[in-house]
């Protein structure tokens, strides 16, 4: 059977013509002196249409709080023979998390591991993360000669522009920043420099599908407690989180435990749980937000307009407080309950842990 390689394009959000209703255009490299955000959509964002949707999204909340001078992105996916469920069950075995709950129906194991081995053979760096990595990234370490620019130059050059992901989107800048990492020490970075530079560019995940501890990008998240996409994280935080979801209040979990934002109940509507409609005034009204929801989002909200802010004055982000305290947000109270809930669940794991049936 022919193996098909996984491949990328990058929409941008232009005014709409008659010729042109959707408002985009195809494009093969983005300005690393301009102000941009870059949405990277979930596993569904095969077309350009699907992939616009991100786009007019961030680019409308921009809209409401009258920012216009930053150019809008979005990242449309072809995964080819790549399976992304279970390219992101080998992203959290690398991470060192347990691998999803296998299929009992050993038919279908047996389908997923041929498949996984031969992603695994053919790309083991996916192609499509490579081809955003030289559209992306490069540009922005590296001179047309190739040769590693000078730490101030590629600081600037990261700070011009941040990342919006949701579900699978989380996975593919997941794989971006590590591949960029290795790209970086061929170049001559040393480490510590390729730490600073890295975490000059900040990312906002909304129900990540990926790693959230260790990322070598400023990465915040936020995410519902009862998105049943969850528990493809299958670690005990995932899984005592969401088992627990209706006792999880608006919280703040820091960098050690993935800096993120969490409640237990998002969307007034249950099964849109995984969504992130609700950034914009228009979705709020079509899509009602729980009480706990609209802090979460008032949050993202935040997030996502200060960091635009940033970018287009070249600022650096001192931290997640000033990003997103405000607006009906008391991130110092957040981060508290969150303190409270995570020693909670590590006083509940110890005592199961000291049950018989856990004991070795």
């Amino acid at each position: 059977m022919t193996y098909t390689l996984s491949s990328v394009k990058i929409i941008k959000r232009v005014p709409k013509t008659e010729d042109n209703p959707f408002g985009c255009i195809i494009v093969d490299k983005i300005p690393v002196d301009k102000p941009s955000v870059i949405a990277f959509g979930g596993e569904l964002a095969l077309s350009e249409r699907a992939a616009n949707s991100y786009a007019k999204q961030i680019q409308t909340l921009l809209y409401e709080y009258d920012i216009h001078d930053i150019d809008v992105y979005s990242v449309v996916y072809n995964f080819g023979s790549r399976a992304a469920k279970l390219e992101r069950a080998e992203q959290f075995r690398i991470a060192g998390r347990r691998l999803l709950k296998e299929d009992v129906n050993p038919i279908v194991k047996y389908e997923q591991d041929m498949t996984l081995n031969k992603m695994r053979k053919n790309e083991p760096i996916p192609n499509y993360v490579k081809q955003l990595f030289d559209i992306l990234l490069l540009p922005r370490i590296s001179n047309s000669d190739n040769q590693p620019l000078n730490k101030d130059e590629a600081i600037f050059r990261m700070r011009k522009n941040f990342y919006y992901g949701h579900c699978q989107g989380a996975s593919t800048i997941w794989q971006m920043a590590n591949y960029m990492y290795d790209k970086m020490l061929e170049l001559g970075y040393s480490p510590d420099n390729i730490k600073e530079i890295q975490h000059e560019l900040f990312v906002v995940q909304h129900s990540p599908v990926a790693p959230l501890t260790k990322q070598k990008f400023n990465t915040l998240s936020f995410a519902s407690a009862e998105d049943t996409m969850m528990q493809y994280h299958n670690n005990m935080f995932a899984d005592w989180i969401y088992e627990n979801s209706a006792d999880v209040i608006p919280s703040f979990f820091d960098k050690k435990n993935g800096n993120i934002f969490v409640a237990g109940h998002l969307q007034e509507i249950s099964f849109k749980e995984h969504a992130n409609i609700g950034l914009t005034r228009a979705e709020e009204l079509a899509s009602p937000l729980t009480e706990d929801g609209q802090i979460i989002f008032s949050a993202e909200r935040n997030a996502i307009v200060r960091a635009a802010r940033k970018v287009i004055s070249g600022e650096k982000i001192k931290s997640i407080a000033e990003l997103t305290d405000g607006n009906g947000v008391d991130f110092k109270q957040l981060k508290q309950n969150g303190d409270t809930l995570y020693n909670v669940m590590l006083y509940d794991l110890r005592q199961q842990n000291l049950k018989p049936s856990h004991q070795k």
